[in-house]
C-alpha cells in the first residue's frame, strides 16, 4: 500500500505537475480561456478580463515564451501584433471544455462564459464529458483507481513567495463568489486538490507529500473550505485533530485534472509516474472530451456558442 510520501513523490514528479507548474501564474487560465474563445487583441483581453494592463503585458508575454501563444503581425501600418493559440496551446481544448463544464454546474454564471456549446458536426447542443476511449462510458472519480507507476521521483522543489490568493472579476461586473479560476489559479491549491483525489486526508499526510510549508498548508485548506472543494471533518477521538475530503464540488474536478495531466505528457521529459484505471472496462486511460450527443471528440474548429446570431468559434 503506497504512503503519503509515496504518492507524494509521484505526484511531484508527474506530468501533472509539469503541467501545473506551466499555467497556474495569476491570470494565465483566463487569458488562454479568453483566447479560446475569440480573444486576440490586447485591448480584447484587457477589457474583457478586467485585468491591469501592465499585468496583462507579463502575462502574455510569458505565455508566448512557454510556447501557448504566437505573435503575429496583423497589420504594419502602424505596426499592430496580435496573440494567437499554438498548437501547443490548442491542444488544452479538452482542459478548457472540462473547466466550462465545472463552471456551468459549480460556478457562478457570468457573461464570459457561454452557456451553451454546438457541436458542428452532429448539430446538437452538447455537455462535455470525459470518456473513456475503451469503453466509451463517461469517467468520474468514483469509478477510477490511481496506480502509482515504477521510477517516480520528485521534482526539484520550486520555491515560491506566500502570495495573495486572487480571483479574476470581470470587467464593471460583480464580484464572483466562485468559479473555477479560483482553484486553478493557485498551484499549492491544484496539487491539494490532486493529493486528495489520490487519498490523502489530514494536514500531516499533506505536508508529508507535498513538501509544503504549513502556513502556506493552512491558508490554501482555509480557502478551499472556503470555496467548498473540502471539506473539514474534525476527529471525534481527538479534538486537535481533522481529516479533509472532497466536497461534491472537489470530486468534479477530476476531469480537470486528468485532462491537464495528459496535456502535461507532451512538456514532460520522461514517463509518467501516476496512471489512472477505469474500474468498469480495467484500462488505464486519460479519457477523452466529447459530444454528449454523439459522443464524438470535440475539436476547437468543430464547436461555436449558438446564442448569438454571429456564433464565435470557440478556438483560438
Amino acid at each position: 500500500m503506497p504512503t503519503a510520501e509515496d504518492w507524494g513523490v509521484a505526484l511531484r514528479g508527474s506530468h501533472l505537475a509539469s503541467a501545473i507548474d506551466r499555467i497556474t501564474e495569476p491570470w494565465s487560465n483566463a487569458i488562454i480561456r479568453a483566447a479560446f474563445l475569440g480573444a486576440r487583441q490586447f485591448e480584447t483581453f484587457q477589457q474583457a478580463l478586467g485585468i491591469p494592463r501592465q499585468t496583462l503585458s507579463l502575462r502574455l508575454r510569458g505565455l508566448v515564451e512557454l510556447g501557448l501563444l504566437r505573435r503575429h503581425l496583423y497589420q504594419t501600418q502602424p505596426a499592430r501584433e496580435e496573440y494567437r493559440l499554438t498548437p501547443l496551446g490548442k491542444d488544452l481544448y479538452g482542459n478548457v471544455l472540462a473547466s466550462w463544464r465545472w463552471d456551468r454546474r459549480w460556478g457562478d454564471p457570468h457573461h464570459l462564459m457561454p452557456k451553451k456549446l454546438l457541436h458542428r458536426r452532429c448539430g446538437h447542443t452538447c455537455t462535455p464529458q470525459l470518456l473513456c476511449p475503451h469503453c466509451a462510458a463517461p469517467l468520474s472519480l468514483p469509478n477510477m483507481q490511481p496506480e502509482l507507476l515504477a521510477g517516480a521521483s520528485p521534482l526539484p522543489l520550486r520555491t515560491e513567495r506566500n502570495r495573495r490568493w486572487r480571483k479574476p472579476q470581470p470587467a464593471g461586473g460583480p464580484a464572483l463568489g466562485r468559479d473555477i479560476l479560483a482553484v486553478i489559479d493557485d498551484r499549492w491549491s491544484l496539487l491539494l486538490v490532486a493529493a486528495s483525489m489520490l487519498g490523502l486526508t489530514r494536514y500531516d499526510e499533506y505536508v508529508q507529500a507535498l513538501a509544503i510549508s504549513s502556513a502556506v498548508l493552512a491558508q490554501r485548506l482555509q480557502r478551499l473550505c472556503l470555496l467548498d472543494v473540502l471539506r473539514r471533518q474534525p476527529d471525534p477521538d481527538d479534538a486537535r485533530r481533522a481529516s479533509y475530503r472532497l466536497a461534491p464540488a472537489g470530486t468534479a474536478l477530476f476531469p480537470y485534472l486528468l485532462t491537464l495531466s495528459a496535456w502535461g505528457q507532451a512538456l514532460a521529459s520522461g514517463p509518467d509516474t501516476i496512471a489512472w484505471r477505469h474500474r468498469s472496462c480495467g484500462q488505464s486511460t486519460p479519457g477523452t472530451v466529447a459530444c454528449s450527443h454523439c459522443r464524438e471528440t470535440l475539436l476547437p474548429h468543430d464547436v461555436v456558442r449558438p446564442a448569438s446570431p454571429k456564433s464565435a468559434k470557440v478556438t483560438g
